[in-house]
């Protein structure tokens, strides 16, 4: 197998803009230092403050072409993640606190009529527009801790008497080192993921076939991925023959998106319809499911793309091992079980293109993997089975 793991793609970044560039054009140009942030340069003048851009791919438009979305504004990362031109737990963490942190460059430079009220102005405000982006979407609890990790970051500056403008570039500072933070955590999941691959391969004595369902690649994060993260892991043990991905409807994510990204990786890939699972597991086709998650419940119930419990049910069926495969920020212990993880309902129009008088649409984005059928949880911080 010929690896190609520096063609995977870098979900989301941030690098600096200016409000003008043309009255900047004499400015001096400086290096900004941007922690984990791919920064550019910044051009410098005292009547053009720089201010950061976040460039995210949008994923709507892969695989036909590859497309980036760069704004200031954090209305429009707060839309990208709604129409899932975003999407994957931990990339949309990042991306909450990257439009916390545009928010507050924002309020920052709108300020407050009396200096004595404008930090706490700034505060309320800021915790406004962080409470629209944290109700984005539903269920991947990723987003709430982003967007949580950035107003603590925020209070703490505020507390520390910093004015609203050096909060928000703690605020900078911070989406970078989240950033950096993804990227590690995905190839620790990666390292532990490949664990209990090895004496499967050993056991077969040869590479194995893996299937995995929705994204959960260097797509779904900052970079490198949780359940293709393990994948890659693997591969470069050389314990991967082959990658199985669903279509995963009614999106397509694993159809536009992980065999894209494989296909760039060097993993060999075969796509398949969410209704062929089942037949190449009876035919002894599949040594392995491996699978992301968007929550995870105290006891172990996991929560991810639509179709993932039917995958485990066949998965248990037949034998194979189902792995999960999150950071620890997608745990949350304040749900006791899966039934207590919010499930997002999509617009009817992602199932039925054209309406048909008197059909109903029933579109759950995500259904709940029972910890019993999970044979074991992925984390950054090693291997856990749920019950254990």
């Amino acid at each position: 197998m010929n690896l190609h793991l520096e063609n995977l793609p870098r979900t989301i970044s941030v690098h600096w803009a200016v409000d003008n560039l043309a009255d900047a054009a004499n400015g001096d140009a400086a290096r900004a230092g941007c922690g984990g942030v791919s920064c550019g340069d910044a051009v410098v003048d005292a009547g053009v403050p720089a201010v950061p851009q976040v460039a995210m791919i949008d994923q709507r438009a892969l695989p036909s072409e590859l497309v980036e979305i760069r704004t200031s504004d954090w209305r429009q990362v707060v839309d990208a993640v709604k129409t899932l031109a975003v999407r994957g737990a931990p990339a949309i963490g990042v991306a909450g606190a990257a439009a916390v942190m545009l928010a507050a460059y924002e309020l920052a430079e709108r300020g407050a009529p009396a200096a004595s009220t404008a930090a706490a102005l700034f505060a309320v405000r800021l915790r406004e527009a962080a409470r629209v982006i944290a109700e984005a979407r539903p269920t991947a609890v990723n987003l709430s801790w982003g967007v949580n990790r950035a107003i603590q970051v925020a209070a703490g500056a505020l507390k520390a008497g910093k004015t609203p403008r050096q909060t928000a570039e703690a605020l900078r500072e911070l989406t970078g080192d989240l950033i950096v933070e993804d990227e590690a955590i995905n190839r620790a999941v990666g390292a532990h993921g490949a664990a209990p691959l090895a004496p499967i391969a050993a056991a077969k004595e040869r590479p194995l076939t893996i299937l995995t369902h929705c994204n959960a690649g260097s797509l779904a994060t900052a970079f490198y991925g949780t359940a293709l993260g393990v994948v890659y892991a693997a591969a470069e043990q050389g314990l991967v023959e082959r990658v199985y991905a669903d279509e995963t409807r009614p999106v397509g994510q694993g159809a536009r998106l992980t065999v894209w990204e494989l296909s760039r990786a060097g993993v060999p890939a075969t796509l398949i319809c969410d209704n062929m699972a089942a037949s190449l597991m009876a035919a002894g086709r599949i040594d392995a499911v491996v699978v992301g998650a968007d929550r995870i419940a105290a006891n172990g119930d996991a929560a991810n793309k639509i179709g993932t419990l039917g995958v485990a049910v066949l998965a248990h069926h037949f034998g194979v091992p189902f792995y999960v495969a999150a950071p620890e920020s997608t745990r949350d212990n304040a749900c006791a079980t899966g039934a207590d993880i919010p499930i997002e309902e999509r617009d009817a129009a992602e199932v039925l293109a054209h309406p048909i008088e008197g059909v109903e649409v029933f579109n759950p984005a995500f259904d709940v993997t029972p910890a019993a059928l999970i044979t074991a949880i992925i984390t950054e911080k090693g291997v856990w089975h749920p019950g254990s």
